[in-house]
């Protein structure tokens, strides 16, 4: 008995022994397999997540959502009536800062040339912009009999303001064409939709994202065309860390010393620029002895700055001129809202203030929409307005 006993206790440790064996085995085996397949993604093209898109004040806002709405409204009223192009004028867009709401006020004024038009145009917006419920409310004013004014407010904020006038209906002024400056921000991390804002065969600006793994590419691409190449130089935003601009971010805790390295480094990674914009800095924009170190850096490079205005309360513009670097502030983000009607708006808004006053600076971001609607507009573009490198706009 006790001998068949042994026997047994001896075939279980034999048994325990081979479990654990083939245990030590399948690990082992594991991690080689883990190791194999590591190396075989090394081994194909290198990508990177791409990083966010320009940060925009409140953009996810209840705020921003009835703008956006407002937008199309207004797009479906005026430019879907077929009341000519050259006869709405964007007279600007004032960055607006209220409680914790930052937005773009948006004045407008369309030169009609029959009553009948003011009439139709009246009931087109109360047509439009009815449907739009309680958040969106409007104020008429008549001050004659030949103009009607619309302000507009989304949830009690003031953000349009919409003349309608029956004076003469003027295009605008014979001579120089109104010239627009086209920034692509956020190049770099695809090299493919980059090209193809390259074809579109006008001298856009080309803003590169710096440690990027087509930065040098596009600068190639750029310098082959005379495009002017800019640095889309990261800035904390006030949503830092949650929100995170990507690699070679200049953070307000940084001293001079670090801002000038970190400078340094990111403009070694995209060579040959003429300027720089900030990619969202929110936050970063509004310190001026943050941005007095960076631009004083700037102006002794050489270079001129775009301020890209992601915040109503950036001093980077004046900042910007009282150091004496070339500087010119974004007039219009084409691509907030990727919806076609809402981007012709925006195109159309650009093209209005250019009109108005003289040029404009629109950016947009690399999306196929993006370059879809910009392709819609090239005859516009090519015949109505004169499209300009950024730094032709630099005061």
């Amino acid at each position: 008995m006790a001998s068949r006993g042994r026997k047994r206790r001896g075939r279980k440790k034999e048994t325990r022994s081979r479990e654990g064996s083939l245990l030590v085995f399948a690990i082992l085996f594991g991690a080689l397999m883990v190791l194999a397949f590591r190396s075989y993604l090394s081994g194909l093209p290198s990508t990177v997540s791409i990083p966010p898109y320009e940060e925009i004040s409140s953009s996810s806002s209840q705020l921003a959502g009835e703008i956006r709405r407002i937008n199309r409204a207004l797009y479906d009223s005026l430019y879907q009536e077929r009341i000519p192009a050259k006869h709405i004028f964007f007279m600007g867009v004032k960055p607006k800062h209220e409680e914790t709401n930052d937005w773009d006020f948006t004045e407008v004024l369309v030169k009609l040339s029959k009553k009948d038009s003011l009439l139709h145009v009246k009931r087109s917006l109360k047509a439009t912009l009815g449907p739009l419920g309680p958040a969106v409310s409007t104020r008429v004013e008549k001050p004659s009999e030949i103009e009607l004014i619309y302000h507009i407010f989304a949830l009690g904020f003031y953000t349009h303001k919409i003349t309608l006038s029956l004076k003469s209906a003027q295009s605008m002024s014979a001579g120089e064409p109104p010239k627009v400056a086209i920034i692509i921000d956020d190049l770099g991390p695809d090299n493919d939709i980059a090209e193809g804002f390259v074809r579109l065969d006008i001298p856009i600006s080309m803003s590169v994202l710096p440690l990027t793994p087509y930065s040098r590419q596009i600068a190639e691409q750029a310098a082959k065309k005379g495009y002017d190449l800019l640095l889309h130089l990261p800035m904390e935003p006030k949503g830092y860390p949650e929100i995170h601009p990507g690699p070679g971010v200049l953070l307000t805790e940084m001293g001079e010393d670090e801002i000038r390295k970190t400078l340094d480094e990111n403009l070694q990674s995209v060579p040959g620029v003429r300027g720089v914009n900030n990619h969202m800095g929110s936050r970063f924009t509004e310190r001026e002895d943050k941005m007095a170190v960076l631009l004083t850096e700037l102006k002794r490079r050489g270079l001129f700055y775009v301020d890209s205005r992601t915040t109503s309360e950036t001093v980077a513009f004046d900042v910007a001129k009282r150091v004496g670097v070339p500087a010119v502030k974004r007039s219009v983000f084409l691509d907030n809202d990727l919806s076609p009607r809402a981007m012709k708006f925006q195109v159309e808004r650009l093209l209005g203030m250019a009109k108005h006053s003289g040029s404009a600076v629109g950016i947009g971001h690399p999306h196929e929409e993006t370059l879809m609607v910009l392709k819609n507009f090239l005859p516009k573009l090519r015949t109505e307005f004169r499209v300009v490198p950024v730094s032709d706009l630099i005061g």
